[in-house]
């Protein structure tokens, strides 16, 4: 949580409409009288259950019991935290986060916006070219002997960049582009004798790679036969761009933007090998399929992808080298704990080429049935080896496929508890495939396992928690209701409630923050509040509670102040209660004398006075508590105790 909310929280979320934003996301939203509804895109939302409130700019899933605003919408949808979101929803904007440091100026090669900019200028403009140009003529024909369709040649916003070394300096003329704005895309690089630049994807067929927001960030160039003259193509058949402001290759996938919203909805994703692959894939309807971009898959790649999905499946040709590449790959996600299946394809075919020939459907059930990691090391290990007779190979298989069970994290928690089943399995098969002792196998991944490097990996985001509504404490939960109701409300509520009379927990988070945020002059109304808490369970709990409210004022009939005494007079009984009880128990278990007893008492009594609104007198009759006296001629023995008592 951030007590202190500060200008860039309020910045970004002044600048961020949320019906504009999630309008990106989920394109079927449709107006229900003050309200939009759509399908929600954590679950399998048939019939539309998600909500945006424009009006309080919030959104809630009534079937998930998730609600939030644009950054809680972002954190989950992104799979980042506070921080991340706000970055994001920052560069969507165009808003530079305050932070120390370098000034950059705005419109200069160090600023992001203005790379963004030039990118979606860029973009179109080979995208123009594809379409209309006689040099592109060749690569039109090119994608229609590929069966790549004009709908998914707009989806994708393929493009062309003609021959000529000047071409996007040219079109740039007029423009507010300079070249130093496109050398720092990535688009030109400075020339070798060190003035002037050059085209870097000179002749190319352009495959725009763009971010989960759909903004260009980099691209990808491929040769096409018949561009280049024969004396003069390049050797390497694919480019990509190069590290920039906007664009890391190990930290992006293609068609990872039209992927995420079937991922977060099926937690599954495919990864194929090439942006063909991808674009042939969606094309014949698959969905959740996307490709590296020119680099092998890195422990960062896995991480991205796990923001999306629970499982994943690498869909690899069938020839050497993409089994080698297998074989690289699978200790990386085996100890990311991924539920990673892996498909091969027959021998000489790419997935774009498979579904060419058998269809969607066909792919869809191999990708279905795909082994899982560690199944699919087994077949691999102990292919074309005679596991009864050649002990020595025998041996050496066993020893890779532990080495890669030992990658695999222990903690014994979710998904990980069930990976842990399932190692226990295959202990067992493995002990019965290679004739060994169970014991004898588990012993040596034992070995394995402590012989393995510690490393400081990043550490998960934690799961968000979920706040059992109906256990929130009646009392509480209103109070807070009537001060998001009513802000004028605040002072007396601060002024006889200290969060400490609030029970441990959410609730008493919440109020706690209202209350350093009133004593710090800070806007503690819902939007203020929003902007100050930065826990998802603590957003979701506010607009929450914001909604409630809102219901219960629309039909209430007596004021918000009326209701705040009958709350604060509930809350302080309670905490009256307890301090009684408190007294009571101490004078059960220590020795006090009679003046201990008799001031406990008067503070037991004057606690009920306040309780009950009495005023305390001022005569000096009630320095004492009232004790009945014995009357002169009381005689015990004429009072026997009760024997039933």
């Amino acid at each position: 949580m951030s007590l202190f909310a500060d200008d860039n929280k309020q910045r970004v979320k002044e600048a961020t409409d949320i019906v504009d934003l999630l309008g990106n996301y989920l394109p079927q939203l449709r107006r229900q009288g003050a309200m939009l509804v759509g399908h929600c895109p954590w679950h399998d939302d048939r019939k539309p259950s998600f909500q945006i409130n424009p009006a309080r700019q919030t959104w809630a899933c009534w079937v998930c019991d998730i609600r939030g605003d644009v950054f809680d919408f972002v954190m989950r949808r992104e799979g980042v935290d506070f921080r991340g979101a706000l970055q994001i929803l920052a560069d969507r904007a165009g808003i530079e986060l305050k932070q120390t440091g370098r000034r950059i100026e705005k419109g200069s090669p160090d600023d992001k916006q203005t790379l963004y900019q030039a990118m979606a200028w860029a973009e179109e403009q080979y995208h123009r070219c594809l379409l209309v140009d006689p040099a592109a003529a060749v690569v039109r024909r090119y994608l229609q002997d590929r069966n790549i369709s004009e709908e998914s040649i707009e989806k994708f916003r393929l493009g062309f960049s003609p021959l000529s070394n000047r071409w996007l300096e040219e079109r740039a003329r007029n423009s507010a582009w300079s070249p130093p704005i496109f050398e720092a895309c990535g688009l030109l690089a400075g020339n070798d004798r060190g003035y002037g630049f050059y085209e870097r994807f000179r002749g190319r067929l352009m495959f725009p790679i763009q971010d989960t927001l759909s903004r260009t960030i980099g691209f990808g160039g491929r040769i096409v036969p018949g561009v280049f003259p024969k004396d003069e193509e390049p050797p390497a058949k694919y480019v990509n761009s190069p590290e920039t402001k906007l664009f890391s290759k190990s930290e992006n996938l293609y068609g990872l933007n039209f992927a995420a919203s079937s991922a977060s909805r099926t937690r599954n994703l495919v990864v194929v090998e090439g942006y063909t692959d991808v674009i042939g894939s969606v094309q014949a309807g698959l969905e959740g399929v996307v490709a590296c971009l020119g680099t092998a898959i890195n422990q960062r790649h896995i991480r991205l992808m796990k923001r999306y999905a629970d499982r994943i499946t690498l869909v690899l040709d069938g020839d050497t080298a993409g089994q080698k590449r297998t074989s690289e790959v699978l200790d990386l996600f085996v100890a990311e704990a991924v539920d990673l299946r892996i498909m091969t394809l027959p021998p000489g075919l790419d997935p774009f080429d498979f579904v060419q020939e058998n269809g969607a459907d066909k792919l869809q059930e191999m990708i279905d049935a795909a082994p899982d990691a560690l199944e699919h090391r087994i077949r691999i290990e102990t292919t074309g080896v005679d596991l009864m007779r050649d002990s020595h190979q025998a041996l050496q298989a066993l020893e890779r496929i532990l080495e890669t069970i030992a990658q695999a994290p222990q903690t014994a928690t979710g998904t990980v508890a069930s990976a842990g089943l399932r190692t226990d399995q295959l202990l067992s098969r493995l002990s019965r495939q290679f004739d060994v002792d169970r014991e004898v196998i588990h012993r040596r991944l034992k070995e394995l396992r402590q012989r393995r490097p510690r490393t400081h990996a990043e550490p998960n985001v934690k799961a968000e928690a979920k706040i059992d509504w109906s256990k929130l404490d009646h009392a509480e939960r209103t109070l807070l209701e009537l001060l998001l109701a009513d802000s004028e409300l605040l002072d007396l509520a601060i002024e006889q409630v200290a969060p400490e009379l609030f029970s441990a927990g959410p609730m008493r988070r919440i109020y706690e923050t209202i209350c350093e945020g009133f004593h710090n002059s800070l806007d503690v109304s819902f939007e203020g509040l929003m902007l100050l808490v930065d826990v998802p369970e603590l957003r979701n709990l506010l607009v929450r509670l914001d909604e409630v409210s809102a219901e219960k004022q629309a039909v209430a009939t007596v004021s918000t102040r009326d209701q705040l005494q009958g709350v604060l007079q509930t809350i302080r009984s309670r905490a009256a209660s307890v301090g009684q009880r408190k007294l009571l128990g101490q004078m059960d278990t220590q020795t006090l004398d009679e003046e201990s007893e008799l001031d406990l008492l008067q503070r037991m009594l004057n606690e009920t006075r306040e309780r009950f609104g009495i005023a305390t007198p001022t005569d000096g009759s009630s320095a004492r508590p009232f004790l009945p006296q014995e009357p002169a001629d009381f005689d015990p023995a004429e009072f026997p105790p009760d024997q039933t008592s």
